[in-house]
């Protein structure tokens, strides 16, 4: 975790699946990989989501509750269960 980018994994059906967020000039620019493969990106603020499909065809989704000052929290789901939670800071 940093000021200006966070970098979020979880093993997920032994699949690796990445959240980054980096700050941008006007909304964070955030992206969901599966095995280092990007699968969706939004550049935002707020509440949004991620969402993108592992290798066997299940769904992952990445919730993202961002303030517009940067506090954050990323949770992560596998098809519909959290599988992750996390929190960090991204202006």
């Amino acid at each position: 975790m940093s000021l200006t980018s966070d970098d979020y994994s979880v093993h997920v059906d032994g699949h690796t699946v990445a959240v980054t967020g980096k700050t941008g000039p006007v909304h964070a620019r955030w992206v969901l990989t599966v095995d280092g493969r990007e699968v969706d990106r939004a550049e935002a603020a707020g509440d949004f989501s991620l969402r993108g499909t592992l290798p066997n065809g299940s769904a992952v989704r990445a919730e993202v509750h961002q303030s517009l000052i940067g506090p954050t929290e990323v949770v992560v789901h596998h098809r519909d269960e959290e599988i992750s939670r996390f929190h960090g800071f991204v202006a």
